[in-house]
């Protein structure tokens, strides 16, 4: 028997003025003879005449790769492409360059460097709006008996599928449920499709970038091996740990001094909470923080969610939680080994026994140390029940499974901003 054909259309931008004007190379080429040029001509009005006026455009140069960098290595994660992370990353280059160039004492024109640096928020702002305009993916959905709804988002557009068939509609990939038995009509469609150089995207891996976490309910034991975080870049993190750490100290020593007295003064009681948590290896650790409650009557009670002792947070405890400053002390913990600047928030011994029957896979987020900020903290806020707390182990899945430089640089961004608002205070 004779089996129909199947003509898949052909991915989207690849036609030769589409692969021209859409082509990153050529884009950043322009970005940066615009970026050089325009901040020559718009200050002087001539080319360079002199060794600073030269060195100050190779400090644009510089900073424009280096906040390109930074933006595609962030741009790859849940949310990482917004337009205050983006226009983040510029300030932070920028900031960065600046920096070394006034230490280190290097020639620069002082004119050419504020009219370039604001040429380079202005291409970054393009660029996103063109990203945003031509750059948004169009996925082909095949439908699944399990399928769940992939929600549109800012950067990706969903359409289901209604029959082996793209009606002649240019997609950039095709979403297939792997773990799902397709009908021999549907795997010769995905088969015509890959060979016709579709992208064949796995529905898990694109319902993870899109919410930010892992499927418990899908996971399955072998799924733990992508799981493992890499030894190098643990290593290199401890190090970075202490780097920063040390380096924050002459600014965290007078300030948690100050925090301590007001917290004596605010209400009675010890200035410093020390409290019993689960670290790296479900090894049990001193974990420190300024105390934000009125001491409990019954201090031998079994751990309780943080909305079930609402009743005992201080005025100024409200305050201090609220922006995070109850946190600070754990900066200790961080030299001295038992907590990280980012990971998975540790928990209670009590609360840590009761979610291993409850969540599965619970104590595999203890493959990491535990940190004062982390992915989960930033998406979610403070977990008040069993519910929550699952949905926290797979924002914690997510970030083990992608631990890297970039995924870390944006949770501290994303950080900044929940301390800036008090996003998700108890």
């Amino acid at each position: 028997m004779q089996q129909d054909s199947v003509n898949p259309s052909p991915s989207r931008h690849n036609r030769w003025y589409e692969r021209v004007l859409l082509n990153p190379f050529l884009g950043h080429m322009i970005a940066i003879l615009s970026l050089t040029a325009g901040a020559q001509f718009l200050s002087y009005q001539r080319w360079v005449e002199d060794e600073n006026q030269a060195y100050t455009l190779l400090w644009l140069l510089l900073t424009y790769l280096l906040s390109v960098i930074l933006s595609q290595n962030i741009g790859k994660f849940t949310g990482g492409k917004a337009y205050s992370y983006t226009l983040a990353t510029t300030a932070i280059s920028g900031a960065i360059m600046v920096t070394a160039v006034l230490l280190l004492r290097l020639g620069y024109a002082r004119t050419s460097l504020l009219v370039g640096l604001s040429l380079l928020v202005a291409l970054q702002c393009a660029s996103i709006a063109i990203s945003r305009r031509f750059r948004r993916l169009k996925l082909a959905v095949i439908p699944s008996e399990d399928q769940q709804a992939i929600p549109d988002t800012r950067n990706v557009e969903f359409r289901l599928l209604p029959s082996p068939d793209l009606a002649g509609i240019r997609y950039d990939g095709i979403v297939v449920d792997m773990d799902q038995d397709l009908e021999d009509e549907w795997i010769r469609f995905v088969s015509h499709c890959n060979i016709a150089g579709i992208p064949v995207l796995p529905a898990r891996q694109i319902e993870e970038a899109i919410r930010g976490k892992v499927n418990l309910a899908t996971l399955q034991s072998t799924d733990l091996a992508s799981l493992q975080p890499s030894p190098v870049y643990l290593t290199a993190k401890r190090a970075m740990d202490i780097l920063l750490t040390v380096a924050a100290a002459p600014l965290l020593l007078p300030l948690c001094l100050i925090m301590a007295i007001l917290i004596r003064i605010d209400s009675p009681g010890s200035a410093i909470f020390v409290q019993q948590r689960i670290g790296k290896g479900n090894k049990v650790f001193k974990m420190y923080k300024f105390r934000s409650m009125k001491p409990s009557e019954n201090p031998g009670d079994a751990p309780q969610f943080a909305d079930q002792d609402a009743h005992r947070i201080t005025r100024l405890g409200a305050f201090i939680r609220k922006f995070r400053i109850d946190e600070l002390p754990q900066f200790l913990n961080v030299l001295l080994g038992d907590m990280s600047l980012i990971g998975p928030r540790p928990e209670q011994p009590g609360f840590v026994e009761k979610f291993e029957s409850e969540v599965p896979y619970y104590s595999y987020r203890h493959i990491v140390r535990p940190g004062i900020t982390g992915w989960a903290q930033v998406n979610q806020g403070y977990a008040t029940d069993t519910d929550e707390t699952r949905e926290k182990v797979e924002h914690d899945f997510y970030y083990i499974k992608n631990l890297s430089p970039g995924l870390d640089f944006l949770v501290i961004m994303r950080t900044l901003k929940t301390v800036a608002t008090g996003f998700g205070a108890m």
